[in-house]
């Protein structure tokens, strides 16, 4: 059967060169296996590429009660911020560090220098408080859900390929974004303890969607669910600038007894920023 098989696409081949002469016979589609590899490259080189560049983020978030209890948005809230892609000499922050300069229109204060700033001088002491601003910067987000995930790399640090093997992978399908035809693959933690915790010190096993161009494996979309009603979803866009796919919009829910928090941000003006060449190295020691 497999001879068959065989002999019979080097024939339709044959006929298709025949018939047209300029006519490319249509390859056998990649394997699930082939195309988690060129996924796993492309977010290696991605890691390098986006690092050092920054974007303005525009985020809105809203809570609203759940039907049974009015359906009302109770609460709203609109940050600006610069968002900035920078590696750390810890190896952290790749994906993303939020520097929040107004909260509903109201400019931040008691800082006197920006996180890029700080980036910039790449000091011990600079950087130690970069990452006290960061972190501190949670305290904006709206609602009783403490969180420090609602970032739009979030998924691809997940399905970075150092992490494969903590997944399971299934093929979800086919589609097409922005005009490329692209496989929607799930993904599913099963390795303990999960790479994202509830903060005190519980596991919040990752699952999700990423649509991915299988000859490339470049990503148009990722989905991150954690349990029921928690998710993070990012569109990515072609940069005419850079020439590289980047987040366009994340969108989040966090279901709460009551209410759901929702969120909605859009990046815009990406550009290049540095750092000092001590923030940019990829050791990971």
């Amino acid at each position: 059967m497999k001879r068959y098989l065989g002999a019979h696409f080097r024939l339709t081949c044959a006929i298709a060169a025949t018939v047209a002469a300029a006519g490319v016979c249509q390859a056998q589609e990649p394997t699930l296996d082939v195309v988690l590899e060129r996924l796993g490259a492309y977010i290696s080189g991605y890691e390098t590429k986006v690092v050092e560049l920054a974007a303005e983020e525009q985020y809105e978030q809203w809570i609203k009660r759940r039907t049974g209890y009015g359906g009302a948005v109770v609460a709203r809230r609109k940050l600006t911020s610069m968002f900035l892609f920078a590696r750390l000499p810890t190896g952290q922050a790749w994906f993303g560090l939020r520097d929040v300069s107004r909260v509903d229109g109201k400019a931040v204060s008691g800082r006197d220098r920006s996180v890029e700033q700080l980036l910039e001088e790449g000091t011990l002491d600079s950087i130690e408080e970069a990452l006290r601003v960061i972190h501190g910067n949670a305290k904006y987000n709206i609602g009783s859900v403490y969180r420090t995930i609602n970032l739009p790399l979030q998924a691809l640090e997940l399905l970075h390929a150092e992490h494969r093997r903590r997944f399971e992978f299934t093929s979800a399908g086919r589609t097409r974004i922005a005009g490329s035809r692209v496989w929607q693959i799930a993904y599913a933690e099963r390795v303990r303890p999960s790479l994202i915790s509830d903060g005190f010190g519980g596991d919040r096993m990752a699952n999700g969607h990423v649509w991915v161009d299988p000859a490339t494996g470049a990503v148009f979309r990722t989905e991150v669910l954690i349990g029921k009603e928690n998710a993070i979803s990012v569109e990515y866009r072609r940069n005419a600038r850079f020439q590289m796919l980047l987040p366009s919009t994340m969108e989040e829910a966090y279901g709460l007894e009551i209410e759901v928090v929702h969120g909605r941000a859009s990046y815009s003006d990406y550009r290049r920023f540095q750092t000092s060449s001590r923030l940019i190295t990829n050791e990971t020691d």
